[in-house]
């Protein structure tokens, strides 16, 4: 029998309705997959996905934006992301390309559906396939990349899921203690992209009070020494000049020079 090389093949796809078929037709021509851990395995009999963890060695070296809704992580995370050697993967992104026909797409759909909180266990386990799916296409080299999170882990329970996959080098805090002045900032921002109600007092208050109960706590369960607090309503430009000075010495120690690889 001929064997394809997985990998290889999905590497060279573009079409995403090929890639989100990658282990149903991995399963159609014979190559095992260990449906409990979501583990496809080679001829040569190595593991290619774990969605379980990686070993403690391997997990992949992060560091984590957190902070209040509006305080710009996304536009930080964006912004690093052109950077070489490193690599944002944001929840938000995860989520809207999720394939809502897959078996974690129609448990996220169910909940969403019904404008209920997907689970913490659903949102890693689709996180850890989301960027497995991008190391497996090159576009994240765990080797050379260091991973910048955006928008995960949102809770304590969420941090906790997922220490067997990401080990934490930083934690960058985008804090703000005037929250009038990010409210002004969110209701700016939500009209400027047309969305009416995310202008709303009440949602914008809704958001932070759940940020404060539910995400604040994960910048607390890390250890301190891992924590890095910018003020989020400095300009972008300094506010990355910040970032730089702290998260460009941690890839360079880990990865040496990512050009050269």
């Amino acid at each position: 029998m001929c064997f394809v090389a997985w990998d290889d093949w999905l590497r060279n796809q573009s079409d995403c309705r090929i890639k989100s078929k990658y282990f149903e037709i991995a399963a159609q021509v014979g190559v095992p997959i260990d449906s409990s851990a979501a583990v496809v395995r080679n001829p040569l009999g190595r593991d290619t996905c774990d969605h379980d963890g990686l070993s403690m060695t391997n997990r992949y070296k992060t560091v984590l934006l957190l902070g209040a809704p509006g305080a710009g992580k996304g536009t930080q995370g964006n912004i690093l992301g052109t950077i070489p050697g490193f690599y944002h993967c944001s929840c938000g992104d995860v989520f809207r390309q999720i394939d809502i026909s897959s078996e974690l797409g129609k448990i996220f759909y169910e909940y969403s559906s019904r404008g209920e909180l997907v689970p913490d266990d659903v949102t890693v386990k689709m996180w850890a396939q989301s960027i497995h799916a991008h190391t497996v296409l090159s576009e994240y080299k765990p080797h050379a990349d260091l991973l910048i999170l955006d928008g995960i882990p949102r809770t304590v329970e969420q941090a906790k899921l997922m220490e067997k996959h990401i080990e934490v080098l930083k934690i960058i805090h985008l804090y703000c203690n005037d929250e009038e002045a990010m409210f002004e900032r969110l209701r700016r921002r939500a009209l400027k992209a047309n969305r009416l109600d995310d202008a709303d007092e009440k949602v914008i208050r809704h958001r932070w009070d759940v940020y404060e109960a539910e995400t604040r706590p994960v910048v607390d369960y890390y250890p301190k020494e891992l924590l890095f607090e910018v003020n989020s309503l400095g300009s972008p430009a300094m506010i990355l000049h910040d970032i730089l000075d702290v998260v460009a010495p941690i890839q360079d120690q880990v990865f040496k020079n990512p050009l050269q690889d």
